[in-house]
């Protein structure tokens, strides 16, 4: 494999760092080859350390995997925030339109870094969510999940969830959301089956309410594969575009 990224990493290292330095380097591993694929030799290595000093942090590499993973969800939360940012407003339209793009965002991520969204959601990584006798235990909930619980809240607020359905809408809607994420990265669905997904999903939460939420075609500017694209060296998404024009269809 190629380490030109890694290599790259070793001018900013300096003792004092290491623990940021090998989580830097893992991730870039991570989203280059993934994770089955990572040693901790080899982030050493990349680094001009010995295995022995990543020891003194990481008790072994599913420690190492685990807290990147974390970094992960973290920023799989920060891109849904921009994300949701383009819509603001207590309006059924506002509070449609962000819950939309929040979902759009989740998927584009997935798509952009799939070998990091993967991690997330293995058996490698710690689950940042804490099931006890079948209910969510929202305090150890990750930023993710809770901006979805919070999106649901608006918008129920503003009058676009069947009361009916509210409680636990958020497992329906994320369930939607991530099965359609990974049956993108299989290849056992299109790209563009997340529109058709995000529409049922807006009509599934509306139920039995009579005065309809915002027609699909009328809602946010879908978000692009550019718009999505990652900066993995940094760890950060680049900019969404709050003022382009609506997409109607």
């Amino acid at each position: 494999m190629a380490h030109s990224e890694a290599q790259a990493g070793k001018a900013g290292y300096h003792h004092g760092d290491l623990e940021a330095a090998l989580l830097a380097q893992a991730r870039i591993f991570v989203a280059e080859q993934g994770a089955d694929n990572v040693s901790m030799r080899e982030v050493a290595a990349s680094l001009g350390v010995s295995p022995s000093a990543v020891y003194h942090h990481f008790s072994d590499r599913v420690a190492l995997l685990s807290a990147v993973g974390r970094i992960v969800f973290d920023d799989i939360a920060d891109f849904q925030e921009k994300a949701m940012q383009a819509f603001p407003g207590k309006s059924l339209a506002a509070t449609s339109a962000r819950l939309r793009n929040l979902g759009m965002a989740y998927v584009d991520f997935a798509q952009a870094n799939p070998h990091l969204f993967r991690l997330c959601f293995g058996p490698l990584c710690v689950d940042p969510i804490t099931v006890a006798g079948g209910n969510f235990d929202h305090k150890k909930a990750n930023r993710a999940w809770n901006l979805l619980i919070n999106g649901l809240d608006e918008l129920a607020a503003a009058g676009g969830i069947d009361p009916k359905i509210r409680p636990n809408a958020e497992i329906m809607v994320w369930s939607a959301i991530h099965g359609v994420a990974t049956l993108i990265l299989d290849g056992l669905l299109p790209p563009d089956a997340v529109y058709p997904l995000l529409d049922s999903v807006e009509i599934s939460l509306r139920g039995q309410l009579k005065k309809p939420a915002v027609a699909p075609s009328k809602l946010l500017p879908q978000l692009t594969s550019d718009e999505a694209d990652y900066d993995r060296d940094e760890g950060r998404d680049r900019e969404i575009a709050a003022d382009k024009p609506p997409h109607h269809g």
